[in-house]
């Protein structure tokens, strides 16, 4: 609890000094501790907390908050009539009760449907990219997983975002086209990037940017030495728990233990309560 008040005071100083103090929120918090405590590990709920709910939905949203998890991760495509939507499949299939490819429908055709999860139908729908936004403003960070294309639809996406004044809040994710990191830094400063390297050669080429604030990667290339050099220059490394580790946990508890070896500050789970708790047990987490 003491721990806990000493943050606040010193969050709250940072929002004075930063000149929002009228504004000073839980997301005011959640970036004092990001650039000033690389130590402690954040937490990314995969498509929200679709454990509990049906992915991207607005009760995973809603709910992952409640968790206080640090950031939700959403998935955006684009209807036939150019609206923003969170879904991952390229179809609605899989997590609603019809049929058909995202593009292919209006936004009126994809909200008639229901979500599903485990198998069986909910009261929940598809939502919008706006409406996602105005749930989690000032209440948690957010990786916006982009799977429109980086063409007129990240350029609506982005307008959208800062529209709403959550520039600060929001990361867009970058695969592979770094170029884009350029562009959207020169329209706003204050837009987040989230690049993923696939090597260390891509590791190299995010570094000629400037105001890089973190970088996915993936255990594949990962070594202790370039990881520590990262993480002392202020940058964060975001790594998965999805699939291997998170499966590790849940058949014998050692899959957290093995990620925090590595030295990563970012986790993304499918299992974001879970790791929370492992993570405060062992002071990782304020």
């Amino acid at each position: 609890m003491m721990k806990k008040s000493i943050l606040l005071i010193l969050s709250v100083l940072y929002c004075f000094s930063a000149g929002i103090f009228a504004q000073c929120s839980r997301v005011d918090t959640l970036l004092y501790n990001f650039t000033t405590h690389p130590e402690y590990i954040f937490v990314t709920a995969h498509r929200a907390a679709h454990q509990k709910y049906p992915e991207n939905s607005l009760a995973a949203i809603k709910e992952a908050i409640l968790m206080d998890v640090d950031f939700v991760e959403l998935d955006v495509r684009e209807t036939k009539d150019h609206a923003l939507v969170l879904i991952h499949d390229d179809s609605i299939d899989r997590i609603t009760n019809g049929k058909g490819l995202v593009k292919d429908l209006t936004l009126k055709e994809i909200q008639e449907k229901k979500l599903l999860f485990k198998g069986k139908l909910t009261d929940q729908r598809i939502i919008t990219f706006s409406e996602a936004l105005d749930v989690l403003k000032d209440k948690a960070l957010i990786n916006i997983d982009f799977k429109a294309g980086y063409g007129e639809a990240l350029v609506r996406a982005y307008q959208l975002i800062k529209k709403k004044g959550m520039e600060r809040q929001s990361f867009i994710y970058i695969y592979d086209h770094y170029e884009l990191i350029s562009k959207l830094q020169k329209n706003n400063s204050q837009m987040n990037i989230w690049p993923r390297a696939y090597s260390k050669a891509d590791i190299d080429k995010i570094l000629v940017f400037s105001n890089i604030k973190l970088i996915q990667i993936d255990f594949s290339f990962y070594e202790d030495k370039w990881a520590k050099s990262l993480i002392k220059r202020g940058i964060r490394i975001s790594g998965n728990a999805l699939g291997e580790y998170d499966n590790m946990q849940r058949e014998n508890g050692t899959g957290y233990d093995q990620l925090i070896r590595k030295h990563i500050n970012i986790i993304e789970t499918d299992y974001p309560e879970e790791l929370l708790i492992y993570l405060k047990s062992k002071g990782l987490h304020p």
